[in-house]
């Protein structure tokens, strides 16, 4: 199941430890004047409008996907449109914010970084400036399941958005295989950001919204507790 999903970014102030973790990744060291780098939520534990939710194994398992890869623009696979690259994941939790599913809410957040050049100057006051704040992510899933049984969605009689004794029918994302691309693109000013969703099983592109449950307000309580 090749997946799209909408996530946030904000600003990011580079530390001695950030610095170190980006050089890890280009040919000479750089300094912090000559970086850009930004925080995104990539995508959590909630159930989402499609009446699915990634599980924390999953989370984990992006986590270790994510690190290293590139950021683009518009899903245009491009070298042209490389802007940034992922130095850091990580899997947080938020142990006074609940699911609705009463699980602990559980987000996989990253931080890119970008050199600061002559010809992405306008992008970084777009970030700065929140006008470029959303951007979709897009990995492969290898397992989904039913909430209810555990069976494959569509091999059960269970239909997602159905509660059946006391359970609320969804579909679990698990054991991601993929994680290929971040990109920035443009959204709707609505709260419920678009995703486009393509399995691998229906050829047919599915566009859909997702709730992001104030993940901006997520990332600023992460900055404080930084």
């Amino acid at each position: 199941m090749k997946l799209l999903k909408s996530a946030q970014v904000q600003t990011l102030a580079l530390t001695e430890d950030d610095l170190e973790q980006i050089n890890r990744h280009t040919l000479r060291a750089f300094n912090a004047d000559e970086l850009y780098a930004f925080k995104l939520l990539m995508c959590d534990n909630e159930i989402d409008r499609d009446d699915e939710r990634f599980t924390v194994d999953a989370l984990q398992g992006l986590a270790k996907l994510y690190l290293g890869k590139t950021v683009i623009r518009d899903h245009v696979p491009s070298s042209a449109n490389q802007t940034a690259r992922i130095y850091s994941t990580e899997v947080v939790q938020d142990a006074e914010r609940k699911t609705s599913l009463g699980e602990p809410y559980t987000a996989l957040v990253s931080k890119a970084y970008m050199v600061r050049t002559d010809s992405n100057a306008d992008l970084i006051k777009e970030i700065e400036a929140g006008i470029k704040k959303e951007v979709s992510v897009g990995c492969i899933i290898h397992r989904l399941s039913c909430s209810v049984c555990g069976n494959t969605p569509g091999k059960c009689r269970h239909l997602p958005g159905r509660t059946y004794d006391g359970v609320y029918c969804h579909t679990l994302l698990n054991d991601p295989k993929d994680a290929y691309e971040v990109s920035f693109v443009a959204v709707p000013s609505q709260r419920n950001a678009g995703t486009t969703k393509n399995h691998e099983d229906d050829p047919e592109d599915r566009t859909k919204d997702i709730a992001l449950n104030d993940v901006f307000l997520f990332l600023q309580k992460q900055r404080k507790d930084d």
